[in-house]
């Protein structure tokens, strides 16, 4: 990588910057999308459960 900066003219350089960016961009969009939805789908359920299957007694809380 080090090496194609060298050769390559100004221009070229900012386009391959500009495309890094992009992708680091794209990363970390997708990244929190998915949390995003894996969030929205996880705590509902974990209410669920916790709805069904009622509150711990306190003898069921280990010490």
């Amino acid at each position: 990588m080090i090496v194609l900066f060298l050769v390559v003219s100004l221009p070229a350089k900012l386009m391959i910057m500009k495309f890094l960016g992009f992708l680091i961009f794209l990363f970390v969009f997708l990244m929190a999308f998915w949390a995003i939805i894996f969030l929205a789908s996880v705590i509902p359920y974990m209410i669920f459960v916790w709805a069904k299957e009622g509150k711990l007694e306190n003898e069921q809380i280990p010490s």
